[in-house]
């Protein structure tokens, strides 16, 4: 249970999440004669999460919860599908049990469950993906406003709330900065008022997407 715990140490309301999502849809599974190939699969996986209001794309930490902590193992994997199982289940439930009572603060329950559902990595891939255009169209515009004046005023007040928990969530608050740093590169280059030079240096800057580390306590 040990490696369970330090995943949720490390990884917080994210890795509960997806754990508890990952046992729901398991045991749903087992029910309907489904678990034929594995415990749970991708698909239903994400599923169970934005049934939960939180749209989150989960493939970097389920990697992490294989390979770093050896708390799932893949056993099929296809094209277009891929299932895991639990190498101890029972572990899980015990520390996701735990952590829930470890929760107390109900506004920090719902800070974390609102880091995950802002999905600022989404947001930074789109305006690297826009950034490294060399012209933009009327869907890129669309998309670019889209950020500025729908989705990063929700993320800012997330990262308000965020910021009064110190190092807590220091890599959430990191990626928001990013992700403010280049909506106004994007919207410069709206513009056409960006300089060529910085240009450049923000799409070598952004080939890599952003691995989402929320937060860690």
């Amino acid at each position: 249970m040990s490696s369970v715990i330090d995943a949720l140490s490390r990884y917080g309301g994210r890795a509960y999440y997806v754990l508890k999502a990952a046992i729901e849809v398991t045991e749903e599974n087992r029910k309907l004669g489904l678990s034929r190939l594995g415990d749970f699969d991708y698909r239903s996986l994400v599923a169970k999460l934005r049934s939960w209001g939180i749209n989150y794309n989960p493939s970097n930490l389920l990697k992490v919860l294989e390979k770093e902590y050896g708390i799932i193992r893949t056993v099929y994997r296809s094209s277009n599908q891929r299932w895991w199982i639990f190498n101890d289940m029972s572990s899980v439930r015990l520390a996701l049990a735990e952590g829930r009572e470890d929760v107390g603060d109900p506004e920090e329950e719902l800070l974390a469950i609102q880091i995950v559902a802002v999905d600022v990595d989404r947001i930074v891939s789109d305006l690297t993906s826009v950034l490294g255009k060399e012209r933009l169209g009327p869907a890129d515009e669309r998309r670019i406003r889209e950020i500025v004046f729908t989705e990063l005023p929700q993320v800012v007040e997330v990262y308000n709330r965020a910021s009064r928990y110190g190092e807590k969530y220091a890599e959430f608050l990191s990626k928001v900065r990013k992700a403010l740093d280049l909506a106004r590169k994007a919207v410069l280059l709206m513009r056409g008022k960006l300089p060529p030079t910085q240009l450049s240096s923000t799409v070598v800057a952004g080939d890599t997407p952003l691995i989402p580390e929320l937060h860690r306590k």
